[in-house]
């Protein structure tokens, strides 16, 4: 039986690591050593067992070019992560972080990545973003070669721990019911969603994106908490295994929540309440003969630009016009 427990969604007042020309020195080793000392505080202040930072917090963000952001990444292993591990470590607790990765087997690429370090202060899961238009690349992007380097299970991974079974998805990725359900389908309990809500990239202000994530928890029976970033004016948000609203605010940095396990286990034992045991797949098997959003659409090297996004999204758009006879 797992014990009900704290979950702490952290919005750090982070330093952007990006100058007028590229990475400013020590920033990045500054925001660390904030989040080690975030970490401490949200188990030694709040008791919490699960602490998720949001997205771009540990550089934020920067329209300068990929050089700058390749400089900005950091990898798994690296000191970066070492730091952070460690600080889990002595604090006895788990902790999401988003970030951008560099990794040996992809030169001159970067990834929107998203670690869950474990008490024991190892990496236990690496999740690298799929949906949501950017400039990074995305495992879809280099399809084939990802599979081979890291194995399919790695596009959409979970952690099973002794909490439950944990999952992470990235920003606006939670708009799709596809990625989550993927995740639930492997057993995800809890999904951590560290988003970057700002001025300059808020996809949480368009109407009907306050109900996407309690429907996300509800149709799939599992917590879901998003961590939003500091500079944002959306709070930081959980969710239960009903869709209802379970996040206390408890000051500027910090907005928690309890998990109770057996009762997310106990609600999917209930007669006609574990959706995703309804689901029918084989009524469903033709939903993606069509030609979508291509593998591979950049496997030759990252998009140039959001215009080539733009035009791969029109590309498949005129598509299904065709199929739909428009």
């Amino acid at each position: 039986m797992i014990a009900p427990y704290t979950l702490a969604l952290c919005r750090p007042p982070t330093q952007t690591v990006f100058g007028a020309d590229g990475v400013v020195a020590g920033a990045l080793a500054a925001n660390v050593a904030l989040y080690a000392d975030l970490i401490a505080r949200a188990a030694g202040e709040y008791g919490a067992r699960l602490v998720v930072f949001p997205q771009f917090s540990l550089s934020h963000y920067t329209p300068l070019g990929q050089d700058v952001w390749l400089e900005a990444a950091i990898t798994f292993p690296g000191p970066e992560a070492e730091a952070i591990g460690a600080a889990c470590q002595r604090a006895g607790a788990y902790a999401v972080v988003q970030t951008a990765e560099r990794h040996p087997a992809f030169p001159d690429l970067y990834f929107l990545s998203s670690a869950i370090f474990t008490p024991a202060g190892e990496v236990g899961l690496i999740y690298r973003k799929t949906y949501a238009m950017s400039l990074r690349t995305s495992p879809g992007d280099v399809l084939s070669r990802f599979v081979d380097v890291f194995g399919e299970d790695a596009l959409f991974p979970v952690l099973h721990t002794e909490l439950g079974t944990l999952a992470t998805l990235i920003g606006a990725e939670v708009h799709w019911p596809e990625p989550v359900r993927e995740l639930a389908l492997k057993g995800a309990e809890v999904i951590c969603n560290p988003v970057a809500a700002v001025q300059s990239l808020d996809y949480l202000n368009r109407a009907g994106a306050d109900l996407v994530r309690p429907v996300r928890a509800f149709e799939n029976v599992a917590y879901l908490a998003m961590a939003n970033y500091a500079d944002g004016t959306v709070d930081s948000a959980a969710y239960d295994f009903n869709g209802a609203s379970i996040g206390r605010k408890v000051d500027e940095v910090f907005t928690l929540a309890t998990i109770d396990m057996a009762a997310l286990r106990a609600a999917r034992a209930q007669p006609s309440a574990h959706l995703l045991a309804q689901i029918q797949p084989d009524l469903h098997r033709h939903l993606y003969d069509a030609s979508l959003w291509p593998a591979e659409a950049f496997a030759g090297g990252p998009p140039r630009s959001f215009e080539a996004l733009i035009a791969t999204e029109r590309e498949v758009g005129q598509a299904l016009d065709q199929r739909w006879g428009r």
